[in-house]
């Protein structure tokens, strides 16, 4: 089966259901979970998108050095998917994402052993150094319960990072990150994006910019019934 993931805190739900609703009407995607921090999700959902909630999460100590950042817990949680999800592998994405065509492939990517694939960022590529963007990554979570799941939380738990778990993944992970192609993470952090483009990541783009996109607003005013509908059609 194929399985997606979205994580984010309350602000962000609606953002996060159009982001699903553009996945599951440009693949075939079977269950998609989006991991919040409440009991119950307060937009009405297809069975195939499950909720999951984390507020009494214990990986991520409340007064951990990366808990005050930007970024919440929530967006640490995906270092920690492998320990909420009993499945092999899941495609991960942000809220600001949107898919704009077919991008049903993105699972066939051959990970060969390694913990996940993700796009490189060229501005960041130095010295040696891959480091990629986990707007979408395609998580290895079978390989990342050999305890390197542990270890990136270990240390986020430790260090401070301004890009939290997508720092640590990179750091940690080197050598074993499997190229992804740009399409599937379409933006201006990520190298060779001017060509095709499936997935369209907002990244950097004020949200009250992005969100009155065509893409996005496509999708949020789409019904379940019609995003269901796109994939029979």
């Amino acid at each position: 089966m194929k399985h997606a993931a979205y994580c984010g805190t309350r602000d962000i739900y609606d953002d996060m259901m159009t982001a699903a609703k553009s996945l599951i009407a440009n693949s075939d995607v079977d269950l998609v979970h989006l991991i919040i921090e409440d009991d119950v999700f307060p937009y009405e959902l297809p069975d195939m998108v499950h909720t999951i909630n984390m507020s009494g999460q214990t990986f991520f100590k409340p007064g951990g050095p990366n808990m005050t950042s930007q970024y919440t817990y929530m967006a640490m949680m995906r270092i920690a998917l492998c320990h909420v999800l009993d499945v092999d592998k899941v495609l991960s994405l942000d809220a600001d994402t949107i898919a704009v065509a077919d991008c049903s492939d993105v699972w066939d990517i051959p990970l060969d052993g390694c913990y996940l694939s993700a796009s490189e960022e060229w501005h960041r590529t130095n010295e040696g150094l891959q480091y990629t963007n986990f707007g979408v990554v395609l998580y290895n979570l079978d390989r990342l319960r050999d305890g390197k799941a542990d270890e990136c939380i270990d240390v986020l738990n430790r260090r401070y990072f301004r890009w939290v778990e997508q720092d640590v993944g990179n750091y940690l992970c080197q050598g074993r990150i499997q190229p992804m192609p740009a399409k599937y993470n379409a933006n201006f952090f990520t190298n060779k994006n001017k060509g095709e483009c499936v997935i369209k990541h907002f990244a950097g783009i004020p949200r009250g910019q992005w969100l009155y996109e065509p893409e996005p607003v496509k999708y949020r005013n789409m019904t379940w019934e019609e995003v269901l509908a796109c994939r029979t059609s």
